[in-house]
């Protein structure tokens, strides 16, 4: 029996054997074929969506470029290099300026070697140079060429630019944008060209990266001409003949990819033309390269097929004796455990007890479907946990918080950081829920846009706004531009498919989590520079920088003028003051928060004058509603609206109370005499009492009902004020003004000058001039 039984499993073996061996061998040739062409059709996907995203990459870059060049053009000083034939002495003084805002815009931009301006019915250039023939064929042949160019703009190839004419001259290599002027013009109305000329080892990075080895990456311009190559020898060659561009040029596709022979050997050319430039961005990859993934298939499908067929064998040769043997061992103790838990149920007889073991075994799948549930839907809330932690200035264990993220399936890279801070413009519009709903999907889209570019994460904060912490590797040396094209890329998404703004403050660059609160911080504080710089925007922290200078006291002396016109119930000079005084807070970038202090000082003024001309305080906004006001407003616009608003009131105010007020024709003969005679050191309330016949307290009694302040500071205000217009209008000494205006003690005059002011007169006369200019 035994000798049968023997026989029969060496048969049965045997032929599990065999069945084993052809079903892995069948099964190895069918994944490769099937894995192979499926590999060749990502890596074409793969090169081609890379050969996209350099484009994408390029067309930014470029865009931008343009978009500057278009605002220079936008300036009163370039116009006029166009425009006007202006005398000597102003056209050197205009193309200073005109210099001054190229230099801005080239400090701004570090893609930006230089940009020439050259007016065709001048012939000159802006920068002064002389054209020579030399110069003409060699650094400006743009001009001749763009003089027939029937377009508004165009993209030159690479060419060599002169830096240092010496024995060993020194070239840099330049792609160049020339664009007319005007904008837009009628056929022969061309006046200039601006050129603007780009670095090209700037441009190089965007398409080609030294650990891409697979591949050569180039861009060509229409005519064939090397745009950007890694090969700097390269710069400028036309290759328009060379058999895989006139292919390219032949098929006339936008994008497309085909084989070819280079250098002796089969390689895939991939291209994708530009609609912006017309550039064609080429990406050649040798077949070697391309079929390196392949061989890596089949050398592991045949290391696995033998692995396989090896374990089949062993396994094969164990079914005879232990094939049972595990499955009643597991049953038995299964058996054992469930019957101490439950043994009143598993008590009965064998069919009975599987089923119950079966209802048991439902039991714990249907707990662990739950647990697994539960999993789930804690995750975004424990996410939200620790993405909060780390933007407070919360002390955690980043080993506990990596462990934490790598179970949540957060990857970030825990080196370099940036946040971003985003609010939706005109929430007041939108309900919290509608809020809430938007935030949701400008998170989701925030973390697609990081994802195509690196690592990253969104949440929505308590107060509504939006936090986006992006993650960089070491390497990555432009970590915050990249942060703020993300920015961009989500403020230009959300504005074309939500129909709505929204405002994207940039954080600094934190080296580690633990900095991380301090991008956080950062990022919120230029995001309250919406004020000033309006929303719809994208704000750094170069955004918002401040030199230091007296801008504080210049401000606040600025009032003194507007309290002058409020006394004076001077509407229209009022309203200019004020106009000038907000143009200040965009043009030197005052901090919000400061902007609503100095309004407030300013209402207090206000109500102060409006006191002294005896209006009661209830007719007056109290000081906690005009704080209250000023926080609530988004905009300057806004802002400067209830300024006016506030500032009418109390005009109209004490236009009421004067108006009740008897008339009285001394005080206005006591003040012809003081305009009159402001000059003379000796004038005093005492010298005017005599003058007229009064007595010195009914004069001052008199005076300060009719004029609302004190003869003293009535005199001192009139007296500085006069000295104001002869720094700013004349040239005269400081010791001649004070002399002028009454003042026999110029220590005295500087003294009280900087107390009104804020400024010595010396100081004020510099500020004057600068600007004048």
């Amino acid at each position: 029996m035994n000798r049968v039984q023997n026989q029969w499993m060496k048969k049965m073996i045997t032929g599990l054997i065999m069945l084993l061996f052809l079903s892995v061998t069948v099964s190895a040739v069918l994944s490769y074929f099937i894995f192979t062409n499926d590999l060749k059709e990502r890596l074409i996907g793969t090169n081609m969506e890379l050969l996209e995203h350099m484009e994408q990459k390029l067309e930014l870059v470029l865009k931008n470029v343009d978009n500057e060049a278009i605002q220079l053009v936008q300036y009163d000083e370039v116009k006029k290099f166009f425009d006007d034939n202006l005398p000597q002495g102003e056209r050197t003084s205009n193309d200073y300026r005109v210099g001054s805002h190229i230099d801005r815009l080239i400090r701004s931009d570090d893609y930006l070697f230089s940009v020439d301006l050259y007016s065709y019915s001048q012939d000159r250039l802006v920068s002064g140079d002389i054209l020579t023939e030399e110069l003409r064929l060699r650094d400006y042949a743009w001009i001749s060429h763009f003089a027939q160019y029937d377009g508004y703009s165009d993209w030159l190839a690479s060419r060599k630019v002169l830096i240092s004419n010496s024995s060993f001259p020194i070239y840099r290599n330049v792609v160049t944008l020339v664009r007319t002027y005007p904008l837009i013009h009628s056929s022969g109305a061309r006046k200039g060209a601006v050129a603007v000329n780009l670095k090209e080892e700037m441009l190089l990075p965007l398409i080609h990266h030294e650990e891409d080895a697979q591949g050569l990456n180039l861009v060509l311009d229409k005519e064939g001409r090397v745009v950007i190559h890694p090969d700097q020898s390269q710069l400028g060659e036309n290759l328009g003949s060379v058999p895989f561009v006139a292919q390219i040029a032949a098929e006339g596709k936008n994008a497309g990819t085909f084989k070819t022979k280079l250098n002796n050997r089969v390689s895939t050319v991939f291209y994708k033309v530009n609609p912006y430039t017309g550039w064609r961005i080429v990406r050649i990859v040798s077949d070697i390269e391309m079929n390196k993934p392949l061989l890596m298939i089949r050398n592991t499908l045949a290391v696995l097929s033998g692995v396989i067929l090896l374990l089949a064998v062993v396994l094969a040769l164990a079914v005879g004796r232990w094939t049972f043997k595990p499955l009643n061992r597991f049953l038995g103790n299964l058996a054992l455990r469930l019957n101490a838990q439950f043994p009143q149920e598993l008590s009965g007889g064998g069919e009975e007890s599987l089923r119950l073991m079966e209802s048991r075994f439902e039991d714990i799948l249907e707990n662990s479907e739950q647990l697994r549930k539960q999993v789930r839907e804690t995750k975004p809330i424990l996410k939200w946990q620790l993405i909060m932690e780390l933007l407070s200035n919360y002390k955690i264990n980043i080993a506990n918080t990596r462990q934490y993220m790598d179970m949540l399936g957060m990857q970030l890279d825990m080196n370099r950081f940036v946040v971003l801070a985003a609010e939706f413009d005109q929430r007041h519009e939108l309900t919290p829920r509608d809020i809430h709903l938007y935030n949701y999907a400008l998170c989701n889209i925030a973390e697609e846009l990081i994802h195509a570019e690196g690592k990253g994460m969104a949440i929505e904060l308590e107060n509504g706004c939006c936090a986006i912490l992006m993650s960089f590797s070491d390497g990555d040396g432009e970590a915050e531009l990249r942060a703020g094209v993300v920015a961009e890329l989500i403020k230009n998404y959300v504005m074309e498919n939500f129909n709505r703004t929204v405002t994207i403050g940039v954080g600094g660059l934190a080296g580690s989590a633990e900095e991380i609160h301090l991008s956080f911080r950062q990022a919120c504080d230029v995001l309250a520079y919406r004020l000033i710089l309006g929303g719809n925007t994208v704000i750094t922290r170069d955004d918002v920088q401040i030199g230091e200078s007296a801008l504080l006291y210049r401000l606040i002396a600025m009032t003194d003028g507007m309290m002058d016109s409020l006394k004076l119930l001077d509407g229209e000079k009022l309203i200019a003051q004020t106009d000038r005084w907000f143009d200040a807070f965009t043009q030197y970038v005052i901090p919000p928060e400061m902007i609503r202090q100095i309004n407030l000082q300013c209402l207090m003024k206000a109500v102060l004058v409006a006191g002294e001309a005896g209006v009661e305080p209830e007719h007056l906004r109290m000081p906690q509603e005009m704080r209250t006001s000023l926080h609530q407003y988004e905009s300057l616009e806004d802002m400067k609206r209830f300024m006016l608003e506030t500032l009418r009131e109390c005009m109209e105010a004490i236009r009421q109370k004067r108006s009740s007020r008897e008339k009285n024709d001394l005080i206005e003969k006591v003040l012809a005499y003081i305009h009159g005679n402001y000059g003379r050191a000796e004038l005093s309330l005492n010298l005017m009492a005599d003058e007229f016949r009064v007595s010195l307290s009914h004069l001052s009694k008199l005076f300060k009902e009719q004029t609302e302040s004190n003869f003293i500071d009535y005199l001192m205000n009139l007296r500085i004020s006069q000295a104001k217009k002869l720094l700013t209008e004349t040239e005269g000494r400081i010791r001649d003004i004070a002399e002028a205006v009454g003042y026999s003690n110029v220590n005295s005059f500087v003294r009280i000058f900087k107390k009104l002011t804020a400024l010595t007169p010396t100081e004020y006369r510099e500020h004057g001039k600068k600007d004048s200019v």
